[in-house]
């Protein structure tokens, strides 16, 4: 795993297990690691297997890609239909036509 994504992962773990307001050493007896393990991959000192992150992803009730996402996503699953749709009619547009689109919403939330 490279640094980048390292730093990602570690960032990931963390944000969720306080989400879901767990210690870390509840995590690690949940994957079956040690305390100094989770710390470690917290703070970007290790990297782990893949196997490893599917057991922390099931944990957290999420799908391992997440772990690996640089921001946390929204769940498009719970947005109303019509919000759904309109983000799959756009998201092919080019990048000028995505900038002024956000540009309007937010001079709309603004007013």
């Amino acid at each position: 795993m490279n640094d980048a994504l390292r730093v990602i992962v570690a960032a990931n773990i963390k944000r969720y297990r306080k989400k879901m307001k767990m210690t870390q050493s509840q995590l690690a007896e949940q994957i079956g690691k040690t305390v100094e393990m989770v710390c470690q991959l917290e703070n970007n000192i290790a990297s782990t297997k893949l196997s490893t992150l599917e057991s922390i992803a099931e944990v957290f009730g999420i799908e391992p890609y997440q772990l690996l996402l640089p921001r946390e996503y929204p769940d498009y699953e719970n947005f109303p239909p019509e919000l759904t749709d309109l983000m799959l009619e756009i998201q092919d547009q080019p990048k000028e036509f995505l900038e002024a689109f956000t540009k309007l919403l937010r001079y709309h939330k603004k007013s």
